[in-house]
């Protein structure tokens, strides 16, 4: 059955396979139902490969995981990595099949990108790490499955031998997007857990909390970001705001002597009052900083950072819907965007997440407290 989750997908090619079939026994329990951040572990990767598949489908005898679109399918060669590659593989109607494992929490999206673009003549795509391989989370063609039966009928399991069969392009450090470290992390063990568990609290009593508002353009974000602001504000919270724009810009005035500084070539202009501090610093050519790294540049003294734009930014969101501007939402239309956390409607909407108001902004502004504030 197809994704009635995100039915206009990119790539028709493509099923996705959740790699559930191992017995967890070093965690000791099931890892695909670990609860983080009050949802089961196989969600997160559950949610990545919809956004991408027309199909998706889990490879292990998992009844209990299934959905009406999301059959199980048991391993003919149960217990290796190789045998729920060539499970999914098999039982996929495509030619290509993206994999992700149960226990990843953190899967990127930006990396699945990076695969997709490099796939075109090969059989499959993997990054590679110093770590090792990551075959649990890559491409791999139909044309794949003769070498795999042929390795696991005699009993051959190894990976690496598996790779020297096939035409494969890896994806190394170089190419892979800022943070993948943060993502090519599996929950095997309890210790693991615990790891990922204190890295998280770290990480929070750290960084200051961003949500992204999108919308499709004349929607009114910026008229939802100046009230969340000044909600925000009154309720006692230092509040950053962060705007994306996809051309150039100039926020000073032609004449003025900042602009002259900045136009004479400087690389770093500052102008200070006693009220305000203001920066124009010049990005290098074709450079656009993440937004990773301009909040940890210039946001650490907030509590929570808004942002306008970054629809393609793995940052949690928040849409703004309006009926007469489009009855599609852009993160539950075309694509599923599994960071979407809430939607500011002027129409109620059932949808898998809440749906607010959107001239209710105390409500909004109760959310975002209440998830990320308290």
């Amino acid at each position: 059955m197809q994704n009635t989750h995100n039915e206009n997908i990119d790539f028709p090619d493509l099923t996705g396979v959740l790699l559930a079939g191992g017995r967890s026994l070093r965690m000791g329990c099931d890892k695909a139902r670990l609860q983080i951040d009050g949802q089961p572990l196989y969600r997160r990767a559950l949610d990545l490969l919809r956004h991408f598949c027309v199909r998706v489908l889990i490879a292990g005898d998992r009844p209990d995981l299934e959905a009406p679109d999301l059959p199980s399918v048991p391993d003919l060669y149960p217990g290796s990595a190789l045998g729920g590659l060539y499970t999914g593989l098999r039982a996929a109607e495509t030619d290509w099949i993206l994999v992700a494992p149960c226990d990843m929490p953190r899967p990127d999206p930006a990396i699945v990108e990076r695969m997709l673009a490099l796939r075109q003549g090969r059989d499959a795509v993997v990054p590679r790490t110093p770590e090792g391989y990551e075959p649990v989370f890559a491409l791999y063609h139909r044309n794949c499955l003769g070498q795999m039966e042929e390795m696991l009928r005699r009993d051959q399991y190894r990976i690496y031998d598996f790779y020297q069969r096939i035409n494969i392009r890896y994806l190394d450090p170089p190419e892979l997007p800022a943070g993948w470290q943060r993502s090519l992390v599996n929950l095997n063990t309890p210790e693991q857990l615990a790891r990922f568990k204190d890295l998280q609290e770290g990480e929070t009593a750290m960084t200051p909390p961003v949500v992204s508002v999108v919308a499709k353009s004349g929607t009114g974000k910026t008229t939802l970001l100046e009230k969340l602001i000044a909600e925000l504000k009154q309720r006692g919270h230092r509040v950053a705001a962060i705007k994306h724009d996809a051309h150039s810009f100039s926020i000073d005035h032609e004449g003025k002597d900042s602009w002259r500084l900045t136009r004479a070539g400087a690389d770093t202009m500052l102008i200070t009052s006693p009220q305000q501090v203001a920066m124009v610093k010049q990005n290098p050519a074709g450079e656009e900083p993440s937004l990773d790294e301009t909040i940890a540049d210039y946001c650490d003294d907030v509590d929570i950072i808004l942002t306008e734009g970054f629809k393609r930014s793995s940052m949690p969101k928040i849409e703004v819907h309006r009926r007469e501007r489009s009855e599609q939402l852009l993160c539950r239309g075309e694509e599923h965007d599994p960071t979407l956390i809430a939607v500011a409607s002027d129409v109620r909407l059932e949808l898998d997440v809440p749906c607010f108001d959107l001239n209710d902004v105390p409500a909004i502004a109760d959310f975002i407290e209440e998830r990320y504030l308290r």
